[in-house]
């Protein structure tokens, strides 16, 4: 594997991380949840899927180091768990939005959660193996199948951030370094070494990355101007 990929899926791993973390501190720092639930449940689905239904044992990067199937499905376990924290803290605080806003019950809210769970883990599942039929252009490899599905749901993740935001009018639960680490693990790391390897064939999935790059780069910018309006250092708030 090449030296410029390897620090791309380090840094991919690392800011994706941190996001989680910040995350996750903002919402018990702010008592509200900072990843929108569309994002969370695709997120989640993604990392369980490809961590424990369809592991990464089969996929062309677990041979390039040792041990690459093993410390893959660790990675998405350890994003897994830092998702369950985050999906607590939408359960703890959330209710109050979706009640304000959309006027549902404790027990609708919980119903179209889990609804959205389920349906995640559904595509999620159900895609992989779709996806996996195409031998062709992701070589029978499982994990080069989830990278496409991972392009495309952040896609809809980064708009839903967007929506969040101006929906709530406020960066509750929300930080510029949640934003510049999103943007960092996603289209700058992944995104790019994934346009690399395939000079040839990136067209389709190019246009989900560029989304995500457009959309991430617009909410970096928003919220730092959002703190700044409060008198708040963006990047001393984590």
């Amino acid at each position: 594997m090449e030296t410029h990929t390897i620090i791309a899926y380090h840094l991919a791993t690392y800011t994706w991380a941190l996001t989680y973390i910040a995350i996750i501190y903002r919402g018990f720092k702010d008592q509200s949840y900072g990843m929108p639930i569309i994002a969370l449940c695709l997120n989640l689905s993604w990392e369980l899927v490809f961590a424990l239904a369809i592991p990464p044992y089969g996929s062309a990067d677990a041979g390039l180091i040792p041990y690459g199937g093993l410390k893959a499905q660790v990675i998405f376990l350890i994003w897994a768990t830092l998702d369950m924290v985050i999906l607590y803290t939408y359960f703890r605080f959330g209710y109050r939005h979706f009640q304000t806003r959309y006027g549902l019950s404790r027990a609708q809210w919980i119903v179209f959660t889990l609804a959205m769970l389920i349906f995640s883990m559904f595509v999620m599942y159900t895609g992989g193996m779709f996806f996996w039929q195409f031998e062709e252009y992701f070589a029978n490899d499982q994990i080069e199948g989830a990278k496409l599905i991972a392009f495309i749901q952040n896609a809809f993740m980064s708009i839903a951030f967007i929506a969040m935001f101006h929906a709530r009018g406020s960066t509750e639960g929300q930080s510029f370094t949640i934003a510049w680490a999103k943007w960092i693990g996603t289209s700058m790391t992944g995104g790019i070494i994934y346009i690399l390897s395939r000079p040839d064939e990136w067209y389709f999935v190019g246009t989900f990355i560029g989304a995500v790059f457009v959309a991430d780069v617009y909410y970096m910018i928003v919220v730092y101007r959002a703190l700044r309006k409060q008198g708040i250092n963006p990047w001393t708030r984590l």
